[in-house]
């Protein structure tokens, strides 16, 4: 074999080596572009992961705030109405003070007892002093026995708990001067029980007129 011969093969080998060494590099950077971007949306994705975990913490922290507070106020409350009958409940985020029907009303009346507007009193001095500026929805709530001895004036439990929350709502207006731009009733009938009416006890609890703090 001639040397010609042998340098032409040399050349073609190193040109098929250089050639074969410039794929694999320009394969190594395309794998190291991937790579790089794949590593740059992983940490993107991190980040992201971070910065929701950091607000689900403080929104953790925001509501454990909040429930600690409304318990404050819970127990504050509470503690300025005992003897009065009433009871104060946390009610879907709101402060709600119950008045039982038994206590305040006679069966199937509207008519406020003598005794229950003493108790009145000291919930309306309690709410100016606890929430000076807040609104009220007062919630008139009876059990499932239909009315009977007074259907001549109310057609159903609806018009029942209405009437009753309008009671309580003129008290609290006369007597205690409550702003009326700041309460309303509502009426609720049998259809929001705190109990199973299938017992004597479970109906005594529905029949109930709520005070509920919408805003402060």
């Amino acid at each position: 074999m001639s040397f010609k011969s042998i340098f032409l093969r040399c050349l073609l080998l190193s040109l098929a080596l250089v050639s074969v060494g410039c794929a694999e590099l320009k394969r190594l950077r395309e794998d190291n572009l991937a790579m790089t971007q794949r590593l740059s949306r992983l940490q993107s994705e991190r980040d992201g992961l971070s910065s929701k975990y950091m607000a689900s913490e403080r929104e953790k922290a925001r509501l454990l705030a909040e429930q600690a507070r409304m318990e404050d106020e819970r127990r504050s409350l509470e503690q300025k109405l005992q003897g009065t009958g009433a009871t104060v409940r946390v009610k879907e985020g709101k402060i709600s003070i119950t008045l039982p029907s038994s206590i305040f009303f006679n069966s199937g009346k509207i008519t406020l007892k003598e005794a229950a507007k003493n108790s009145l009193k000291r919930v309306c001095g309690a709410l100016s002093q606890d929430f000076p500026n807040g609104a009220i929805r007062i919630e008139g709530h009876t059990d499932t026995d239909p009315i009977n001895r007074t259907k001549a004036l109310y057609k159903s439990n609806w018009e029942l708990s209405a009437m009753r929350a309008s009671s309580v709502l003129h008290f609290l207006l006369e007597t205690c001067h409550i702003d009326p731009k700041k309460v309303y009733i509502a009426g609720f009938g049998e259809y929001q029980p705190v109990a199973e009416n299938k017992s004597r006890s479970g109906k005594q609890q529905n029949r109930r007129v709520e005070i509920v703090v919408i805003s402060k």
